[in-house]
């Protein structure tokens, strides 16, 4: 065997990285694109999900487990990103990403937790809604890896933070 089982995870992360990644040389629409969507997993449009929610009687059940999944996933995924401290790979590519990282942490990565966590209690309440719901969490992790922000083990974590909260929240 060629190294530890985590170095070749580790290893295989970065090479999936740097498949999926697109560079500022490639085409501005496919840029914009993945920034548009990796916006769907940032703070106002998470938050914005709820509220909507909220603002309907029949959604106001899962509005609000919306919310405390949003909260929880945040604060578990920021502990662990100071935790484990590991750097972007903007912070080690400089130059080859196209969009600037909102902090130095890479693992685990925050959008993917949101869009996630947002995604599966209103998926969970309805789930005719996980259908578009699901889906548009998965991509948002997946421009995430594509602006090079994050590696792909990032996003799984995230995505599976996100996931145990809401199915520990919908026991409740």
């Amino acid at each position: 065997m060629n190294g530890s089982l985590f170095s070749r995870l580790l290893r295989r992360d970065l090479d999936w990285y740097h498949r999926i990644r697109i560079t500022p040389e490639h085409p501005v629409v496919w840029r914009r694109i993945w920034v548009l969507i990796t916006h769907l997993g940032g703070a106002r449009m998470t938050i914005a999900a709820c509220l909507v929610g909220l603002g309907f009687p029949q959604s106001r059940y899962a509005a609000i487990h919306a919310s405390v999944a949003l909260l929880v996933a945040f604060l578990l995924s920021q502990f662990v990103k100071r935790t484990v401290g590991r750097p972007r790979p903007s912070a080690i590519e400089r130059g080859h990403t196209v969009l600037e990282a909102p902090d130095r942490f890479s693992f685990p990565s925050g959008h993917s937790a949101a869009s996630m966590a947002v995604a599966a209690m209103f998926a969970l309440t309805f789930p005719s809604l996980g259908i578009w719901l699901l889906p548009i969490a998965v991509l948002v992790g997946y421009s995430r890896v594509a602006l090079g922000v994050h590696y792909p083990l990032d996003v799984v974590a995230g995505q599976a933070i996100a996931l145990m909260t809401a199915g520990l929240l919908r026991l409740w």
